[in-house]
């Protein structure tokens, strides 16, 4: 995603100086869906929506974590509905997420720093990226008007991809992916949101 890549380049830039706090949720209703609702189709808030929050806090703010906490409510079918995780790293930041399927929500990231803050509207595919400095909008980034869905991104990875050669995105490599998953593996442990095929 265009505007993804542009958040790092804002970061790096220092135009909201150091970067000390993250907060990004991602809910949608979603309480009477089957695959929600249904162990055998992995339901669950986390895997549907989590990993966008997860995969948000991991490009900007990385892995070395050194706490966690976390909290989830659970379906009568014992699938996760509601989860917020929160995560402290060794350099003094803190990362709070959250995703839900009983509610509604901005869908908003917000990364906060020394010297300012930014929010992207819709972490999972954005849109916009607002950056604030002594508490007002500094600038605005639009996503590319020529955007459709922002999964023609995917395509256009792939295609790179395989023009060069590559067996993966540089993008998301493959053990990216893998690692996420365990983390949300770890978390529904912690949870007790059980699938049949575990």
């Amino acid at each position: 995603m265009p505007l993804s890549l542009k958040v790092k380049e804002l970061l790096d830039s220092g135009a909201i100086g150091q970067p000390r706090l993250l907060n990004a949720s991602l809910c949608y209703m979603m309480e009477f869906k089957e695959r929600i609702l249904r162990p055998d189709l992995c339901g669950g808030a986390l895997l549907d929506l989590g990993v966008y929050s997860i995969n948000f806090c991991r490009m900007y703010f990385g892995a070395d974590i050194i706490n966690e906490s976390t909290n989830c409510i659970k379906s009568s079918t014992g699938m996760d509905m509601h989860n917020s995780i929160s995560w402290s790293y060794r350099d003094g930041k803190i990362a709070n997420i959250q995703s839900s399927t009983l509610c509604l929500c901005g869908r908003l990231g917000q990364i906060c720093g020394t010297e300012g803050y930014l929010i992207v509207d819709n972490i999972n595919c954005p849109e916009r990226i607002t950056v604030y400095n002594d508490y007002k909008p500094t600038f605005v980034i639009e996503k590319p008007a020529t955007q459709i869905t922002g999964y023609e991104y995917q395509v256009i990875a792939c295609k790179e991809a395989l023009k060069n050669g590559w067996l993966e995105s540089p993008y998301m490599p493959h053990q990216e992916t893998l690692v996420i998953m365990k983390v949300m593996d770890s978390l529904r442990k912690q949870w007790g949101v059980v699938y049949p095929m575990d």
